[in-house]
């Protein structure tokens, strides 16, 4: 006498489906950390970018807190840039720039490469009234296109912005 067949009423996956089900799930998973790493790129440059915004606000600040010059020079490298407070000659100092006896403030390297415009601006500083000595525009490179890249400056307006088509649209 013959029992019934003893699959019946089994279910289960083929190694076919398995493999295709696996092939799958490797596709998503590639496919995820390529738009992760892109977003990571975004913030990274956007944190560079606010981290700048709040070093260039705080030597303005200062200036004005301490009735003295302050400077910000971005490194001929163009991988960060270095506050100054103005202090030589003794006590005040003379509203330029001397890297060798100015007081060091703070000095930053960031990943990606720092670039201005006009080209060569590299320095800016803010006077005893937190006016900035000059116009310009600081960005920096990235191919991820986050939302904020770049910094206007001018005499009495700080901004942050997109870099786009060789400008800074202000947000």
């Amino acid at each position: 006498m013959r029992h019934k067949d003893d699959n019946e009423g089994r279910y289960g996956f083929t190694l076919v489906e398995i493999m295709i089900t696996i092939a799958i799930l490797g596709i998503l998973v590639v496919l995820a950390v390529g738009n992760f790493e892109g977003m990571n790129e975004k913030y990274k440059v956007e944190a560079e970018t606010k981290q700048f915004y709040a070093d260039i606000m705080d030597a303005r600040g200062r200036a004005m807190q301490r009735n003295r010059w302050f400077f910000v020079r971005i490194t001929t490298t163009g991988y960060g840039y270095i506050t100054y407070e103005d202090s030589s000659p003794p006590p005040d100092g003379n509203g330029s720039l001397d890297t060798t006896a100015d007081t060091l403030v703070t000095s930053v390297t960031v990943r990606h490469a720092i670039s201005t415009n006009p080209p060569g601006g590299n320095d800016f500083g803010f006077n005893r009234n937190g006016i900035a000595n000059d116009n310009g525009t600081i960005f920096f490179a990235s191919n991820a296109h986050p939302d904020y890249d770049c910094i206007t400056i001018n005499p009495t307006r700080i901004k942050m912005g997109q870099y786009v088509g060789g400008g800074c649209v202000e947000k």
